[in-house]
């Protein structure tokens, strides 16, 4: 795979609560994987576990996707795509390791994490989910969530048993149906999708999406031009509204036409000041 022509950038922050940041990220422009994941569990298992999930899933991209490789593992699920099962394997083999280190240390007994990560390039994506923690796509100036959340909430929102208002107000937010390291085997939700040049991602841990709207990170996104700006003016708004938990952004932009043409531009200027 070929280095990622993607624009990216990352924030993780404590908050304004929090004594520990459990939340993690990765970005490898290298192989085009971005990921986010939002540990839990006593004495800081939940950063232990975090950890470990986007550490394993980029060493793993990197020996499957880096150089000349392309290992594509067998799958139970014949409909996904060459990429979606390269990526479900990449979580499904972190959720071995988190598991089984959670049963070797008392301390780390029962830790788990959401993750969602993804794989780009610049015509299409694919993601790979667990838990709570998000991706967007932002496109035309219209925010979609592109995972859904796998938690008691949601999961009554989805059955008409609550509003998405009195979801966001419950007592219950936080109790996950599902999470990377808390059970031997785990559910990894994968899909693709199409990327139209200008288009912007963004994965997200709750700390973020509990804290600002999101008409809000529409609008923020919308009015800043570039993934650090927007995604450190998210991270911002998050401790504004009380930073009550870790906050983690990771965000890129497909590369528009007109930015594509001026790289080309000084690559040719550069190349013939050389010659």
């Amino acid at each position: 795979m070929t280095k990622s022509s993607l624009e990216t950038w990352g924030r993780t922050d404590r908050g304004c609560v929090r004594e520990v940041n459990e939340d993690n990220l990765i970005i490898d422009d290298d192989i085009g994987l971005l990921a986010v994941a939002d540990g839990m569990g006593g004495h800081n298992a939940g950063e232990v576990a975090s950890s470990i999930a986007v550490s394993q899933i980029r060493d793993l991209a990197r020996r499957a996707l880096g150089g000349t490789q392309d290992i594509v593992p067998e799958g139970p699920n014949p409909n996904l795509s060459r990429r979606g099962r390269q990526l479900e394997w990449f979580v499904k083999n972190a959720n071995t390791i988190i598991f089984k280190k959670g049963r070797e240390a008392a301390k780390q007994y029962g830790m788990g994490t959401t993750v969602v990560a993804v794989l780009a390039d610049g015509r299409s994506l694919t993601v790979a989910h667990v838990g709570d923690s998000r991706l967007y796509l932002f496109r035309k100036g219209a925010l979609t969530q592109l995972t859904e959340d796998h938690s008691l909430v949601s999961d009554q929102v989805r059955k008409g048993l609550l509003t998405a208002d009195e979801a966001s107000r419950s007592t219950l937010q936080n109790i996950l149906t599902r999470a990377l390291g808390t059970e031997e085997d785990v559910q990894v939700d994968v899909a693709d999708h199409p990327l139209l040049e200008g288009d912007v991602l963004l994965l997200a841990s709750d700390g973020l999406t509990k804290e600002v709207t999101e008409e809000q990170i529409r609008r923020t996104i919308e009015k800043n031009p570039s993934p650090n700006a927007f995604v450190d003016r998210l991270v911002d708004m998050a401790r504004d509204h009380g930073g009550h938990d870790n906050i983690t952004v990771v965000a890129c932009r497909v590369p528009s036409p007109g930015w594509r043409q001026v790289i080309e531009g000084l690559k040719k200027m550069v190349l013939g000041r050389g010659a």
